[in-house]
């Protein structure tokens, strides 16, 4: 198969890079920004007045919790008001947030750095969403489709590095702030360049009678922002605490109200109707289980390195370098399966990925060289991630109506960022549970990548029931599904 012509609104080879280069920072910054505080963590942490271990966990799970939920919002107000504008306030908001981070090295208090951790979070939100939507906007189905998307995917585990190597940099030799001043300014540089290499065709939006749900969107935030909080909150203060699983019942309930408004509302942020697409919630179900696992993981090598190798921020950061190398192999070897290997296949091998890095770290002696069992992890699981991202991207783009786009790219963007908290609560609980019973530091590390390794197993049975996905597409100019592919959905849905 022959790589497709050049969307018509891209002018020339020059335009197209700066376009999906612009469009992929989105990705690339929004892991920086885990990677520029999870790796020096044990230096930043004390600096800001934080003691309690157990706390550690929140400086993530603040940021991943606002960057997947609010993903809901953000995805529908660009369906109304345009991806690009969208993706340029995304990237000033991100802009300004991350130097509010910065200062809390002058607040000295780890409730602040949480906070304004959770609204840096905000910038993502609006970037992901609408950044994967203007690349579908702008690519007809096709392999130079695929390997834009391929691309996007890629710059998770290139992004995570590079803010690790900037944020271990700055935290060793200089000052950790300066992680974050940096990142500031390259957000402002990308508001400019959105501006510019976005063509004016795809500046209008794609559903600009839609309405915004306002009520639908407070509640289902506010729901999924406790469910997280317990998770988070219970290793911290204890889950005998009442208020704890207090909060934890309010937030079902308040969910389970979320969902009842959808279903009465007009124009809801996340209309029912698309769990009826096929493969659509097996997908987001799969995708949730692997990051979450994937949350795991990367917490926890990053405090095996640390705190059972002793190894600094710098050479931790170094020994996780294999996941950019690899993230490209991946990204490569992956172009060239699409289309030709059916999809609950490459979500189900994207489990096992994260799976077996799991279960690598989890059994990895304390004294045992890098190059046995660690290097291995950090060759195997970018796979996870360069094969379920851009896999479960290409499904809703080729399967979802237009005007739904964003909505779609917007509960991909959760399930992958919520659950990453989630899966950090989860971790962090067992953690604490495991100290409280006389184990070790490490026994405690192990006991929650033994939650990774569940995870993402389940993952893999989910994948390989619940995501057959039809290899027909919607079309690109309508959002109805055409009489001929109705016609040959029917006929190779079992195929797929």
């Amino acid at each position: 198969m022959g790589l497709d012509q050049r969307p018509s609104c891209l002018r020339n080879f020059p335009h197209e890079l700066l376009y999906v280069s612009t469009l992929s920072c989105a990705q690339l910054l929004t892991q920086a920004a885990l990677g520029n505080v999870l790796v020096p963590l044990h230096i930043v942490g004390p600096d800001i007045g934080i003691t309690n271990t157990a706390e550690l966990p929140w400086t993530l799970a603040a940021y991943s919790l606002t960057v997947g939920v609010f993903i809901m919002v953000t995805g529908r107000l660009g369906d109304i008001f345009g991806h690009k504008l969208l993706v340029i306030i995304g990237y000033v908001m991100f802009s300004i947030f991350s130097l509010l981070t910065a200062m809390a090295a002058y607040v000295n208090n780890g409730i602040y750095f949480h906070i304004m951790r959770a609204f840096q979070g905000i910038g993502p939100t609006m970037l992901l969403p609408n950044a994967v939507a203007l690349l579908a906007r702008a690519y007809p189905v096709g392999l130079r489709k695929s390997i834009v998307f391929s691309i996007f995917g890629a710059t998770a585990p290139a992004g995570f590095i590079l803010g690790a190597a900037f944020g271990s940099l700055f935290a060793q030799l200089v000052w950790w702030p300066w992680a974050h001043w940096v990142l500031a300014i390259f957000c402002y540089i990308l508001a400019i360049s959105t501006y510019i290499v976005v063509p004016s065709e795809l500046s209008k939006p794609v559903h600009p009678t839609g309405k915004t749900d306002i009520v639908g969107a407070i509640v289902g935030i506010l729901g999924l922002i406790l469910f997280i909080y317990c998770w988070n909150e219970g290793p911290v203060v204890g889950w005998d605490k009442p208020y704890v699983y207090g909060v934890l019942i309010a937030s079902l309930v308040i969910i389970g109200i979320f969902i009842f408004i959808e279903r009465k509302t007009d124009e809801p942020i996340m209309p029912l109707s698309i769990w009826s697409v096929a493969g659509f919630p097996g997908v987001l179900a799969c995708m949730a289980l692997g990051w979450s696992s994937f949350g795991i993981f990367i917490y926890y090598i990053v405090q095996f390195l640390e705190n059972i190798h002793h190894a600094s921020p710098l050479l931790t950061t170094a020994m996780l370098s294999p996941l950019v190398i690899f993230g490209l192999v991946a990204t490569i070897i992956v172009s060239q399966l699409y289309g030709r290997v059916p999809a609950h296949y490459l979500l189900m091998a994207s489990m096992i990925f994260f799976c077996v890095g799991n279960i690598l770290i989890a059994t990895a002696p304390p004294d045992q060289t890098y190059w046995a069992q660690v290097c291995v992890a950090t060759v195997l699981t970018p796979f996870g991630m360069d094969i379920s991202f851009p896999a479960a991207s290409l499904v809703i783009s080729n399967r979802m109506p237009i005007h739904q786009q964003g909505v779609a790219a917007s509960m991909l963007n959760t399930a992958i960022n919520w659950s990453i908290s989630l899966g950090l609560g989860i971790a962090g609980t067992i953690e604490s549970e495991m100290l409280k019973r006389g184990k070790t530091p490490l026994e405690g590390y192990r006991y929650a990548l033994y939650a990774g390794i569940a995870l993402s197993g389940l993952g893999v049975l989910i994948a390989l029931l619940f995501c057959r996905v039809p290899k027909t597409t919607v079309s690109e100019n309508t959002s109805d599904v055409t009489p001929d592919t109705a016609i040959n959905t029917e006929r190779t849905g079992d195929d797929s």
